[in-house]
C-alpha cells in the first residue's frame, strides 16, 4: 500500500480497530487489487478506496452486538445497516480532508452504503469490492479467527463458507480464488504438513 491509499488506510486506521477490520482490509485490498487485473475497465482508485473505507462504520457499533449483524448467526440487520450509514458519513469525511473529487467521492459512498445489505451490484466497481470484501473470509488469517468467533467448529465453518460460494460472488474470477483459497485453507487447517 502505497500513496494515496496510504495515507486513506492511516486516517481509516482507528476505525477499523474493532471486529479484526484492521486486517480484514488489508487482506480485502490485496483480494481488491488481484481482481483489478481481472478487469481493465473498473476505476481502480474508487473501487480500492471504497475497499479501504467501507468498513469504517463498525466502529461506531457496540463490539458487544457485532456478533448479532454479520456472520452465520446474523440476527440483527439494522445493525449490519447501521454500519453502512456510519460508514458513509465517516468515509465523506476521511475523503473531504484528503480533497477527494466530488464525482468520486460521491461513487464511493454509494458503494459503501449497501455494500453489505444490497444484493444487486450497481457497478462493475460495486462488483469488485463486493467480491474482495467476501474473498478474505476464504482465506487461512480470517478462518482461524471466525470460526472461534462464531462458535463452529472448524469443519463446519468451512463447509459453510463453501456452501457460500455460489451465492456471493458476482464475478467469475472471485468465484474460482474462493474455491482455490478455501482448498488451500482446508488444507492447511485440516492437513497440515
Amino acid at each position: 500500500m502505497e500513496g494515496i491509499y496510504l495515507e486513506l488506510y492511516k486516517l481509516a486506521k482507528p476505525y477499523l480497530d474493532t471486529r479484526n477490520n484492521d486486517i480484514h482490509t488489508r487482506l480485502a485490498f490485496s483480494c481488491a487489487k488481484e481482481l483489478l487485473r481481472y478487469y481493465p475497465d473498473a476505476n481502480e482508485s474508487v473501487v480500492l478506496t471504497a475497499v479501504l473505507l467501507h468498513d469504517v462504520g463498525w466502529k461506531m457499533i457496540p463490539e458487544d452486538q457485532h456478533l448479532k449483524a454479520f456472520g452465520p448467526k446474523m440476527k440483527d440487520e439494522n445493525l449490519r445497516r447501521l454500519h453502512e450509514v456510519e460508514g458513509v458519513r465517516i468515509a465523506s469525511e476521511i475523503m473531504n480532508e484528503l480533497g477527494y473529487e466530488l464525482s468520486k467521492c460521491k461513487e464511493v459512498l454509494l458503494i459503501i452504503d449497501g455494500h453489505d445489505s444490497r444484493e444487486k451490484a450497481l457497478s462493475l466497481n460495486d462488483k469488485l469490492l463486493k467480491d474482495a470484501d467476501k474473498l478474505w473470509r476464504f482465506t487461512q488469517t480470517s478462518v482461524e479467527i471466525y470460526h472461534q468467533r462464531f462458535v463452529m467448529g472448524l469443519q463446519e465453518y468451512l463447509d459453510w463458507l463453501g456452501n457460500q460460494i455460489t451465492d456471493w460472488f458476482f464475478t467469475p474470477e472471485a468465484d474460482k480464488i474462493a474455491r482455490e483459497t478455501l482448498a488451500e485453507t482446508r488444507k492447511n487447517l485440516i492437513y497440515p504438513v
